[in-house]
Formats: C-alpha cells, sequence, structure tokens
C-alpha cells in the first residue's frame, strides 16, 4: 500500500505542533498530501469542573478558546507546508474529535493523533479516542507520546514490528511497508507462545525481504502481559518506533485489566503505528 494522504488530528492542546510536524516529515518524505484537522470540542475536562451546568460552561468557554486558537494554527499549518512545498488542506469542525476524524479517514492513508494516558483525570474526555479510532479507521494510525517531539521521523533509525500470526498483524505490517523500507534497521518480535507457529517468524521475515526489507527476528516467549514485553522490548532495543496489529475484545474482563492495545497507548514512550 503507498501512503499517498497523511491526516493529522490538531486541537487547542500542548501537543498540536508535534503532531503537525510529525505528519508534515511523513508527507515530505512520502510526497503525500497532508488534511490538516482542527476540531475545536475542547480536550480535555479540569479536575475542578463538577456538575451538569459547570461542565456546559466550561465546554462552551473552551470552545469558544479554541476557536480564536483555530486562525493561530492555520496560519501556522500554512506558512510551513507552503515553505516545505507541501500539497496540503485544511479542515475544521466542532462537534467530538472522534466523529471528526472518522468523517476524514476514508480519503486518508495514515492518521496522526497524541497518546491518552488512561491515568490522566484531564483525559477523560479523550480516553477512548485512539483506540476506537484504530478500531474503525480501516488503516493505520500513528500514536506519538505525549510531549514527544519526533526527529527524523521520516527515516527512522530502528523500527520494531510486533508479530504474531494474526490478520491485525499481517495488515499493520503491510499498512506500513512503506515506513518499513524508509528505516535504517527492523526488527520483528515474535510474541511466542505454546500456540504459536513455529514457521510464522520464518514466513513473515522472508514476506519482508520480498520488499526489500532485511529484517531480524526478536524471540519472546510470552509468559506475562504482551503489552508490557512489546515496550520492554523496545526499550531494550532502543527502537524508534513500534509496529503493531490492534486487538479489540468485549466484555468485563477488557474493561478492568485492558489488553494489549489499550496497554502500549498509554504507556509507550516511542511512537506507536497500530492498524485493525
Amino acid at each position: 500500500m503507498a501512503i499517498k494522504t497523511v491526516l493529522v488530528h490538531l486541537a487547542n492542546d500542548p501537543d498540536w505542533e508535534a503532531r503537525l510536524g510529525a505528519s508534515q516529515k511523513l508527507a515530505r518524505e512520502l510526497s503525500a498530501h497532508l488534511i490538516a484537522l482542527y476540531v475545536a470540542h475542547p480536550v480535555h475536562m479540569p479536575a475542578g469542573v463538577e456538575g451538569r451546568g459547570a461542565s456546559f460552561a466550561y465546554l462552551a468557554e473552551a470552545t469558544a478558546r479554541a476557536r480564536i486558537k483555530a486562525s493561530e494554527v492555520e496560519a501556522a499549518v500554512r506558512m510551513s507546508c507552503q515553505e516545505s512545498g507541501l500539497s496540503w488542506e485544511w479542515a475544521y469542525g466542532e462537534e467530538s474529535h472522534l466523529e471528526r476524524l472518522m468523517e476524514q479517514v476514508h480519503r486518508t492513508d495514515i492518521t496522526v493523533v497524541s497518546q491518552v494516558s488512561i491515568e490522566s483525570f484531564e483525559d477523560r474526555l479523550m480516553f477512548q479516542m485512539p483506540e476506537e479510532l484504530i478500531m474503525a479507521a480501516g488503516g493505520p494510525v500513528l500514536i506519538l507520546p505525549k510531549g514527544h517531539v519526533l526527529s527524523g521521523f521520516d527515516a527512522p533509525q530502528h523500527i520494531l514490528v510486533a508479530w504474531k500470526p494474526t490478520s491485525q498483524a499481517i495488515r499493520a505490517v503491510r499498512d506500513t511497508l512503506p515506513l518499513l523500507k524508509t528505516s535504517k534497521k527492523v526488527t520483528v518480535m515474535i510474541c511466542e507462545s505454546g500456540h504459536t507457529d513455529e514457521h510464522s517468524h520464518t514466513e513473515i521475515l522472508a514476506y519482508l525481504e520480498r520488499h526489500g526489507i532485511k529484517a531480524e527476528a526478536h524471540h519472546h516467549h510470552e509468559t506475562g502481559h504482551v503489552g508490557e514485553a512489546i515496550l520492554s522490548s523496545a526499550d531494550a532495543l532502543d527502537v524508534s518506533a513500534i509496529v503493531m496489529g490492534a486487538y479489540g475484545h468485549s466484555g468485563l474482563r477488557e474493561r478492568l485489566f485492558g489488553g494489549p492495545t489499550r496497554y502500549v497507548i498509554s504507556h509507550t514512550d516511542v511512537p506507536v503505528i497500530m492498524s485493525h
């Protein structure tokens, strides 16, 4: 799959410039069109806001501030894109962030958003946005850690692919082939368990090699939380990004304990690209 359209989520929050910079680097490297989507709906609900009346008042005031901020952000996007010669367009909305993003994902190849922490009370308005977007987008979503400023993501130093022989994992690999090809190093983390096909890792390495990507295998024997294993491997291998399939589960256990997808989204300190 070629990546020829990049959608970036912008809002009145501290990380919008980091998301914009990352999406512009991707668009430059891949000669892609950039859609800069600004949503004026508030991204946070402060801990001190209590009661329905106070919540409505805060939302109205925060939306008004975000409208003013929109013109500043649009000017910054226009200037930086014109200076770099990028093809781009501006999109705006005031409905929910997820709803507005879902109106755009049908015409994009990758979407750039920021991490939302399940531990942060201030993130409660946005808690499920990245997770739900990944499950419904039909394409890859790049999640940037909070406060993370990318340098050189247009040519990543080292990408870790979290691999299991599942439809979600192969979708993630196929969706990110253009980025894997630009990476200086690719490592495939094999999450082994008693049910893992012993030939799976050789097959995925051969698949990547046919696409011009010579990857190395990193075997992990699954004995605990898969999300923790992925992030600990990423830290040990000093990778610059993670590619993985996103898995969704229903039921009380998932809501109480979370799964690998939710754990990685909320705890990663390196960029993660997920597909479902």
